[in-house]
């Protein structure tokens, strides 16, 4: 049985973090609807350590996440998310955004993540997003009052990433609020479908 060594270096994972962590390889496994063994050869991981991690007795770190991921996507299934574009500028002309449809995360100018949302168009639902207030109040503006500004307002930043399958579209938006550090200003983090 491999013994866990502490890196005295390393920045510790906060005990909410591994949680979530281990919440989230919970959910990709009972989403992918295979046996262990087999979900474990599906990340690319061994048998032993992936129940290890499934029950919590190590904890997966972004390393493990991001390759079993990695692995799931591109070489088990045929799932095609294609980057359109990464943390880039909101465009001032939402009409040169694409008409097709995927994921899509706001950011402000610090780079946290204020919205991740699905659309069958870009440009019709990013338009719409950025029309919405924030749920909650910010402290906001030169005098620091307590607002609930638009998104727009605090938007900066834009990714696009391209989904055909409107299953794997949703699924993956409620992955993504679950899994994101950074609290969203989503109003309802969804379900499985």
């Amino acid at each position: 049985m491999p013994v866990k060594v502490a890196n005295v270096n390393a920045p510790k994972m906060s005990e909410d973090r591994q949680h979530k962590n281990v919440e989230f390889l919970q959910t990709l496994y009972g989403l992918m609807e295979f046996n262990q063994t087999d979900f474990a050869k599906a990340c690319g991981k061994k048998a032993s350590n992936m129940n290890r991690y499934l029950s919590g007795h190590f904890q997966p770190g972004k390393k493990v996440l991001a390759s079993c991921l990695k692995n799931l996507f591109e070489t088990r299934f045929e799932w095609s998310v294609q980057p359109i574009m990464e943390i880039e500028r909101v465009p001032e002309n939402l009409n040169s955004l694409p008409d097709t449809s995927g994921l899509y995360i706001l950011y402000d100018s610090a780079g946290n993540v204020l919205y991740v949302g699905k659309a069958t168009n870009f440009r019709t639902e990013v338009r719409q997003t950025l029309g919405r207030r924030i749920p909650v109040g910010l402290r906001f503006g030169s005098k620091l009052n307590k607002e609930r500004p638009y998104l727009r307002d605090v938007a900066k930043r834009l990714s696009l990433y391209g989904v055909e399958s409107e299953r794997v579209r949703h699924n993956l938006e409620v992955m993504f609020l679950r899994a994101i550090a950074n609290q969203t200003h989503n109003s309802n983090i969804g379900r499985f479908k």
